[in-house]
């Protein structure tokens, strides 16, 4: 590319390439309206994908930007504005200076156990408020952690950031081999416990300077992220190193909550100080020095045994249920209005569809899963928190962008212990009068959690959202739980 000649948008002249990793190429650029340099990621688009599929990949690229740069805290890269040309999505940054982390462990090599524990402070600071807004990183890693002249770490890269609960990344775009939770790996959803896991493992890496799933190949990486534990990390010292193993659990439910990760860094800082206890959890963190010890000798097991003594109530579902029997046949019939069978197309979830030729016209999908107790609140508790931020974060969706229009939520009473419906429309990129329509209910009862989708194509631009038909397969699924 002709850098010297390149004018971005009218607006953004690119200078030089910083860097290029998996997810796309970064860019010093000056902003010619405000005369000011930026950085502009190029957004790396996946080969091979059809045009419709490539329009969607973009849009869905641009609305996940917008969505992060409202993100504000000292410790987070801010995005100012996102482009699309050509197809081709454009991410206007913050232009930060001083190096990556991964740079700084290369030039230096481990870094003191303090200094890593300051970092992790910042990056969990950044991750908190992402997470508060519903949003996932997924993509934590050393490379995207910059530290300043003064030691101050900073968390790039929000640009792929997306909504709790994503099944993973569509295209494959997002995330690093050996910086990837075990449930990404294995395309369960995304929460605050995968980012969680990238932290330990960026800080384990900072503080060893070597990664603690380091493999000749990225395919090696992942089956070791799966299959193995990494060994202690011995620079750590006993308490960050318990931290980080505990971190690293292999189930997103034993691994230390964010809180609890704040408290053992603030203690890692400032070894001669005990943590000071949270208000509504002096009971536990009396106990954390002792905790930690023990989780230097026992690795995780150590503290996920913690974490169960302490794990307050457990919820009616000990196991969620198998969603391909939450409709019945003729429940089924009558939703997608047609003969249709069950199809579970991945664990915790099942599809009925009604369809025209090899042309899928309706479809419904049931979703089920469940939270457990995170050694500080009971799994009712999780899955209220997890449910009230998923509801804050479809709803700062709302509005249209480019060829989708996302409607209001909207509360359904009477249905598990809370509900609210939204809809979605997305014009087809080839037709200016109809696309594709999906109205989801999402429902909490107890620690589960249950989402219904219904899915409509050939659907006319003007056409109301089909809600009822959505809202009355959720109560069947509801009455289903309840029976």
């Amino acid at each position: 590319m002709p850098v010297d000649a390149y004018l971005l948008a009218g607006r953004y002249r690119l200078v030089e390439r910083l860097g290029e990793g998996g997810a796309g190429t970064v860019w010093r650029a000056r902003d010619e309206t405000l005369n000011r340099e930026v950085a502009v990621k190029q957004v790396r688009i996946p080969p091979r994908l059809t045009p419709a599929q490539r329009a969607e990949f973009a849009d869905r690229a641009i609305y996940e930007a917008r969505a992060a740069g409202r993100l504000r805290d000292p410790a987070i890269v801010v995005i100012h504005d996102v482009v699309l040309e050509a197809d081709q999505p454009w991410i206007i940054m913050d232009l930060v200076t001083g190096r990556s982390l991964d740079q700084a462990i290369k030039d230096f090599g481990p870094l003191p156990p303090p200094s890593v524990a300051r970092i992790g402070l910042s990056v969990l600071s950044a991750l908190q408020v992402a997470h508060s807004y519903g949003m996932v990183h997924q993509d934590v890693k050393p490379a995207n952690i910059l530290l300043d002249a003064d030691g101050s770490a900073m968390l790039t890269d929000f640009g792929i950031a997306v909504t709790m609960g994503a099944k993973g990344d569509r295209y494959g775009s997002a995330g690093s081999p050996g910086y990837m939770a075990p449930e990404r790996l294995n395309e369960q959803p995304s929460g605050p416990a995968s980012d969680l896991w990238s932290l330990g493992a960026s800080l384990y890496t900072a503080v060893e300077g070597r990664p603690p799933f380091a493999r000749p190949n990225p395919a090696a990486m992942a089956a070791a992220v799966l299959l193995h534990d990494p060994p202690f990390p011995a620079r750590a010292g006993r308490e960050l190193g318990g931290l980080l193993m505990a971190m690293l659990a292999k189930d997103p439910a034993a691994r230390p909550t964010a809180g609890q990760v704040r408290q053992a860094l603030e203690h890692a800082v400032s070894p001669g100080r005990a943590p000071a206890p949270s208000a509504g959890r002096r009971r536990a963190w009396w106990l954390v020095p002792v905790l930690l010890a023990a989780v230097a000798l026992l690795g995780t097991a150590g503290w996920y045994g913690w974490t169960v003594l302490n794990r307050g109530e457990p919820g009616r579902y000990a196991a969620a249920p198998d969603p391909c029997r939450l409709l019945t046949a003729a429940q089924a019939e009558q939703v997608v209005g047609g003969a249709t069978g069950a199809e579970k197309t991945r664990e915790g979830e099942c599809q009925w569809r009604l369809q025209q030729g090899s042309l899928v016209t309706r479809r419904v999908t049931v979703r089920v899963w469940i939270e457990r107790p995170d050694g500080s609140r009971g799994a009712p508790e999780v899955a209220a928190r997890r449910f009230d931020m998923e509801r804050a974060s479809r709803r700062a969706a709302e509005g249209s962008v480019f060829r989708e229009r996302v409607g209001e939520v909207r509360d359904v009473p009477g249905t598990g212990e809370a509900a609210f419906v939204q809809s979605r429309f997305e014009r087809y990129i080839n037709s200016p009068g109809s696309g594709r329509a999906d109205t989801a209910v999402l429902l909490r009862d107890s620690n589960l959690i249950a989402e219904v989708v219904w899915h409509r194509t050939d659907v006319g631009i003007d056409d109301p959202a089909d809600e009822k038909t959505a809202v009355d397969a959720a109560g069947m699924v509801s009455g289903a739980l309840r029976g």
